[in-house]
């Protein structure tokens, strides 16, 4: 039964940020988030996750002059573990029944009026679990949102979530798998099959995609070094991302819910039976990646 949503309704809107080492970019986040939609009222909780800089003294700071944000402080450095903490534990203990959750990262800035955005595509399409926010910003901006747009996906970067899902993701105590690159992947393949992946129904209405929400963020520089480092990284970690979206929507259809892993390496057994994928320049880190799956799956 879908939770039934309000268009009239303004909150207070529970939002989750997830925050690792984001010192540099979790007020300008805080600010986007609570400046996007003047008159509704929100409630933000920052699920700080191994934090090894300031992020959390400045959230602390941050929250003395904003009582509605609230500090959740997490030793493991793990997004996805971190998101259960916010589904199974912040929300039970802290914002209990609400009809939408929604959901964004440390290091994005919400564009205004996009938490009125995803609520009013939650009310127009009934059928859906998520509504999702393109992005606003990047070199790639118009492929990306056109891809978002068309094809129904969700990005971490900035969600919500029906109530009425979340409760069911409680209820089946499902929990994303933690080392998982992918999590906004993940929790859109859930949605999209109804959390019921033995069953044979991928349903893309089960996402609305939002035009008038969306996000922004800071862009790698060519002439930062830095960067350089770490869209490389990056490189490497999406190929992963592919790789592990393979073995887990094979074992997930297989085996249904029960087949989630706690951690995603345990699916890492079965690399050896992976192709590398060619795409151009990207094959290397893809290599890279399918290297690094396989020596985990060995031990």
């Amino acid at each position: 039964m879908q939770n039934p949503i309000d268009s009239e309704d303004t909150g207070p809107w529970p939002v989750m940020v997830l925050a690792h080492n984001e010192e540099r970019h979790i007020v300008d986040c805080l600010e986007s988030i609570l400046q996007s939609d003047p008159g509704c009222l929100v409630e933000i909780f920052v699920m700080a996750n191994g934090c090894t800089d300031s992020t959390e003294d400045v959230v602390r700071e941050y929250a003395t002059k904003h009582p509605e944000v609230h500090l959740v402080t997490i030793e493991m450095p793990d997004k996805c573990n971190a998101w259960n903490v916010f589904v199974h534990e912040t929300v039970v203990e802290r914002v209990p029944g609400r009809s939408m959750y929604f959901f964004a990262d440390g290091d994005a800035r919400v564009v205004p009026g996009s938490l009125k955005a995803l609520r009013d595509g939650l009310v127009r399409n009934s059928h859906a679990h998520a509504a999702s926010a393109p992005p606003a910003s990047g070199r790639s901006i118009e492929r990306d949102r056109r891809q978002l747009l068309e094809e129904r996906h969700l990005v971490a970067n900035l969600y919500a979530l029906r109530g009425s899902f979340v409760e069911a993701l409680r209820a089946k105590n499902v929990k994303l798998p933690l080392g998982l690159e992918g999590d906004d992947g993940l929790i859109g393949a859930l949605a999209k099959w109804d959390l019921d992946p033995s069953g044979g129904n991928f349903d893309d209405l089960r996402i609305e995609p939002c035009e008038t929400a969306g996000f922004t963020f800071e862009s790698m520089s060519p002439a930062r070094f830095g960067d350089w480092i770490a869209y490389w990284r990056r490189a490497v970690r999406y190929g992963r991302r592919r790789y592990e979206f393979q073995l887990l929507g094979t074992r997930l259809r297989d085996q249904g819910i029960s087949g989630l892993p706690v951690h995603i390496s345990e699916v890492y057994e079965d690399a050896d039976r992976l192709e590398l994928m060619k795409d151009g320049l990207y094959t290397v880190p893809n290599w890279f990646a399918l290297r690094e799956m396989r020596r985990a799956g060995e031990k």
